[in-house]
């Protein structure tokens, strides 16, 4: 009787564990991602199903989940004795392979090229936009941009970085030393302004930019140094000719 009872005995000396799962952001499992819990010395790897385990600890705590190749996540979770422990669902950020803008596809980043700004008028009303818009396109409803750069996120903020909706305009008058004359203008040009959030991520180099509301369907870019919108040309001609690029895609 004494040895028959032996499994059982130790079946509920067993300590709990706290399991969760870690993910990339379009779902897909990420074994051998490593996590940690602040002040705990395990450090589990996930399986191939993206699964890790804690032995349990009551209270709060800060978990961190990380994989070569993706951009760290952090959760605070609070443990309650007597309560199931699950533990947070993470969802990693694959790091862009170079600078750029990447939007958050269905099934993978879709990076937005850099297209030259073009200026045509005159130089008492220069108009600029862009003659071809490249060929990302996005189709997710909460549209979220990882932005890779070497830039601090204090130096972002001084690019001035915004995203535009954009129009198509074939003629305009524009103005000039003998009145308003009409122009083939035939570029995309900066309708309004979208108001965005830029958002530092658990990396020096990444950012997570993402919309305010809701976009409605067309074209539109990023831009820096007001490119597409500013009545300053002497200012534009001033940038390097390398600097001159916006990132347009377009919303469907």
């Amino acid at each position: 009787m004494t040895f028959a009872l032996l499994p059982l005995l130790v079946a509920c000396t067993t300590p709990p564990t706290i399991d969760g799962k870690v993910v990339d952001i379009w779902g897909e499992p990420l074994a051998g991602a490593t996590v940690l819990m602040v002040g705990q010395a395990e450090k589990p790897q996930t399986d191939h199903e993206g699964r890790y385990s804690f032995t349990f600890a009551p209270g709060t705590h800060t978990l961190k989940a990380g994989k070569d190749g993706y951009i760290q996540a952090h959760a605070e979770a609070t443990f309650a004795e007597g309560e199931p422990p699950a533990g947070p669902l993470f969802e990693l950020y694959q790091k862009p392979a170079e600078e750029g803008f990447f939007a958050v596809g269905s099934s993978g980043y879709v990076h937005l090229k850099p297209q030259l700004v073009h200026t045509v008028g005159s130089d008492f009303d220069p108009v600029r936009g862009l003659k071809t818009m490249g060929d990302a396109k996005v189709a997710e409803s909460d549209l979220k941009v990882v932005f890779h750069s070497d830039f601090r996120y204090e130096e972002v903020l001084k690019l001035g970085l915004e995203l535009h909706k954009l129009t198509f305009v074939e003629k305009r008058n524009v103005s000039g030393p003998l009145g308003e004359t009409e122009v083939s203008i035939n570029l995309h040009t900066a309708e309004k302004e979208v108001e965005i959030e830029v958002t530092p991520m658990r990396s020096p180099t990444d950012y997570l930019i993402t919309v305010k509301g809701e976009l409605e369907p067309g074209y539109y870019a990023f831009q820096t140094f007001e490119m597409l919108d500013s009545k300053d040309q002497e200012a534009f001609d001033r940038l390097p000719p390398e600097l001159r690029n916006v990132f347009p895609f377009e919303y469907k």
